[in-house]
């Protein structure tokens, strides 16, 4: 991305909270090691904080996302890897991180999602549908709105 359009983009909007969530698409590589992605996150995190100065940004951590073994569907042994990497980098640029792996059930949850009674994702196992997206919405504002109301009740 251009930096200086991003930058100007950004400055006329008056941007003031950035929301990242990435993770999904780098689960079926199902690698040992995500060191190089940490870095890779923390450097473009970075980068968006040098482009306008003084912007929050909140991560959202990476769902569950599953694979099939025998007869059952599992978590990729990768996906808790993924999350740590971005947990990490969050935490080093100072940005705000919510788990999302947690939110819809940890572990193995993607499977009652896709088998909702409505479906919730998508077959891929890793995808959330329209309707789960919707879900992952509400419970990301639920969980900010709860989050700054604590924060008011206790620094008044």
């Amino acid at each position: 991305m251009d930096q200086d359009v991003v930058s100007k983009i950004f400055t006329i909007l008056n941007v003031k909270l950035l929301i990242l969530q990435f993770g999904a698409n780098v689960v079926p590589g199902n690698l040992d090691d995500y060191s190089y992605y940490e870095s890779g996150f923390y450097s473009q995190i970075c980068r968006l904080k040098k482009m306008v100065p003084g912007l929050s940004i909140i991560v959202i951590g990476v769902s569950d996302a599953s694979m099939k073994n025998g007869e059952d569907y599992v978590t990729y042994p990768c996906v808790e890897k993924i999350l740590k990497a971005q947990r990490s980098a969050a935490m080093r640029a100072g940005c705000a991180f919510w788990n999302l792996f947690a939110a819809m059930g940890g572990k193995n949850s993607m499977p009652g999602w896709v088998f909702a009674k409505e479906p919730l994702a998508s077959t891929d196992f890793i995808h959330f549908n329209y309707a789960g997206a919707r879900i992952v919405g509400k419970m990301f504002y639920s969980a900010l709105i709860n989050d700054y109301n604590e924060f008011v009740k206790t620094n008044p």
